[in-house]
């Protein structure tokens, strides 16, 4: 972690495409043209902005002054980092900045309690403590409240999500169960992306870069308005290059568009927060037929802060995302879902935080040759209720007690508890162990689901299958022990049952059924240390070991090989050195060991290298360039034709105004 605390307010390898380093297509420049049109708006309004010499004096902040980052995801309430009884992460905007990552997966490798692949030029597999895949059908991830979650398919598709990563403020990564806040599916962890205020992002920024495998330009203005309020426009273009062999039929590059807003009002202990995007992408690799991907979200948010600890707030959001995707499955799903939240001390020594939550999602497919849903349409409404509270003890030690009640779709309800208990014998250091129970509820991709899209089915929807379960133990420590060093460690084990399988039906073919069971264990560590004023070095240790088995009787022929298809071990380390005031380099390597269901994909290792000068206050250029000992490696194996990632370079200019 190396940037400004602020509290907040209350995929058989082939070779990969030879591009330009540096190119612009002139279609890219056209579809860009807003941005420009924004630029020029900014440069009229000479809006003050914080500019870049800012951030060279962050890499001198002390770890203790980082371990007081308040955080909002163990709790929903903000709360320093460091008092977290839970394996959390936080990656923040200057960690992500100084890795020269152009996309959300891309910084999210910079966790080292996730275990992220890129799948090909568009998409990618990211999950914590196994079942890796590229659905990401377990891992919880919000947007600022907003849940990045396809219905169709239970899951979060990365293609689909974007932000400026230039506005992110923090992303907070906590692997281990979140069930009792967030709900089902939360199975695994949640990944809570936060953005900024927009009374921090007033001025405007403009950042281009292009390489061997992506273009993009994004560019955000903002202004303040009345007293206590401000409000920035965004829009970003992005191209990706193919990556998957011709032969895959696999549509894989992409051109896509987005733009959105984000107001903030203030006045008095209220707090308001309004904020929309839009997108517009093209999938058109391999020569085959075109998908479009098009959706858009509507956000609102109010708080108040009653009195000291005491706050109320209501969230509401309306998301609507289409997918035309004539290889795979046509859908379009309007989601609107309303929550609200109640923060007090009833007494001493007490912090209760209770809620409820409604979603309604309206869900229409369309078959096609591939995949057909019976029924086509759905609506589904999930209700929910949710309590949590953090009980002091003597002895420095705490109790936190909570646990959600959700009703879903298919008759399907769940009660979800977590226990906590913690102790923190200095402020420096804290122990916990934790108890939980986490599901993960049915979803249309398990009950309506039949392949091809005509008959004969070779596969058909599971009209019996339940939620997926699982009990959860934790045993965590974190310290330090030094004001230059901090140390995390956490070991896990899982109790699962009921998981995702086939079954032979009666008419032939294969039934989604409930028909693997087993357990899982793993190890997440990692260690910061400021060795100097100006050069700070990271590790990360992760174990995954799954032991997973069809239940007695199962005809599941394929076994649960696919469900513990995650690399055994992970390594990284990471080094951010500002050699000058005006120069970083930062180098980051990394150590996955290989796929344990495929053997096309083996283990590799990586190294990434930037090096960035700040030629004025608001004016940075930077190169960086990735995999940079080898021609390239494999990363997943989604359909038989794994990508092969090359190694690139990629050069940005980041200019602010």
């Amino acid at each position: 972690m190396t940037t400004r605390c602020r509290r907040p307010p209350t995929a058989r390898a082939s070779s990969a495409p030879e591009n330009g380093p540096f190119r612009l297509p002139a279609p890219a420049l056209k579809r860009s043209a807003p941005l420009a049109c924004c630029l020029a708006w900014a440069v009229a309004a000479h809006a003050q902005a914080p500019t870049l010499a800012s951030v060279a004096s962050l890499a001198d902040l002390s770890l203790e002054e980082l371990s007081n980052l308040r955080v909002t995801s163990a709790a929903l309430r903000p709360e320093r980092y460091s008092d977290v009884p839970a394996s959390i992460f936080v990656i923040t905007n200057e960690d992500i900045r100084r890795s020269g990552a152009t996309s959300l997966p891309e910084a999210l490798r910079l966790a080292p309690n996730l275990e992220v692949a890129r799948v090909s030029g568009t998409s990618w597999a990211i999950s914590a403590r196994g079942f890796l895949n590229v659905i990401t059908n377990k891992l919880l991830v919000l947007l600022d409240g907003r849940t990045l979650y396809t219905t169709v398919l239970s899951g979060v598709l990365w293609d689909a999500q974007d932000v400026m990563l230039e506005d992110v403020d923090r992303i907070e990564v906590i692997s281990g169960p979140g069930a009792a806040l967030f709900g089902a599916n939360a199975f695994v962890g949640v990944i809570n992306i936060i953005t900024k205020d927009a009374r921090s992002t007033r001025g405007a920024a403009v950042v281009a870069g292009g390489g061997r495998l992506s273009r993009d330009v994004s560019a955000r203005v903002g202004t303040g308005f009345g007293a206590n309020g401000a409000f920035r426009l965004y829009a970003m273009h992005n191209d990706r290059d193919n990556l998957r062999p011709a032969a895959s039929g696999v549509p894989d590059d992409m051109a896509k568009t987005t733009a959105g807003f984000r107001a903030d009002f203030g006045h008095g202990p209220d707090h308001v927060q309004v904020q929309g995007d839009g997108y517009d992408a093209k999938v058109t690799g391999n020569g085959g037929p075109e998908t479009r991907l098009k959706g858009g979200n509507v956000l609102a948010a109010w708080s108040r802060e009653l009195q000291a600890d005491s706050r109320v707030s209501l969230r509401a959001y309306y998301d609507y995302a289409s997918r035309d995707d004539p290889t795979g499955f046509v859908d379009r799903v309007g989601t609107f879902d309303v929550e609200g939240q109640y923060d007090l001390q009833p007494l001493r020594g007490h912090h209760l935080s209770v809620g409820l939550g409604y979603r309604h999602a309206e869900d229409r497919t369309t078959p096609t040759p591939v995949v057909r849903f019976i029924p086509q349409d759905r609506n589904l409404i999930w209700r929910s209720a949710f309590a949590q509270d953090e009980i002091e003890l003597p002895y420095a030690t705490s109790l936190t007690a909570g646990a959600r009640y959700q009703s879903g779709v298919y008759g399907a309800s769940e009660f979800l508890p977590d226990l906590r208990f913690s102790w923190k014998p200095t402020s420096s250091q804290l122990a916990w162990i934790a108890a939980s129970k986490v599901a993960r509820t049915p979803g249309r991709v398990d009950r309506d689901l039949f392949i091809p899209g005509n008959p004969p089915f070779f596969i058909l929807g599971g009209p019996d299958f339940q939620a997926e379960r699982g009990r959860v133990y934790e045993i965590g420590y974190r310290t330090s022990p030094t004001p230059r060093t901090t140390l995390s460690i956490t070991l896990y084990h899982q109790q699962l049952d009921r998981l995702r399988g086939g079954t032979l039906g009666p008419a032939g073919g294969f039934v989604i059924s409930n028909e693997i069971e087993g357990s899982g264990s793993g190890l997440e560590a990692w260690a910061l240390l400021q060795a100097t004023q100006t050069w700070r070095l990271m590790a990360g240790w992760l174990e995954v070991n799954q032991d997973l088995h069809t239940r007695p009787g199962s005809t599941d022929s394929g076994g649960p090989g696919a469900l513990g298809n995650d690399p055994r071990h992970t390594v990284k380390l990471r080094s951010l050195w500002r050699a000058r005031p005006d120069v970083d380099f930062d180098v980051s390597w990394r150590y996955v060991s290989a796929l344990s269901y495929l053997s096309t994909v083996p283990s590799y290792s990586a190294t990434d290298a930037r090096i960035a000068w700040r030629i004025t206050p608001g004016i940075e250029l930077s190169l960086n360039g990735t995999d940079l000992f080898h021609a390239g490696h494999v990363e997943f194996d989604e359909h038989g034709f794994p990508a092969r990632i090359p190694r690139a370079f990629y050069g940005q200019a980041r200019i602010e105004f």
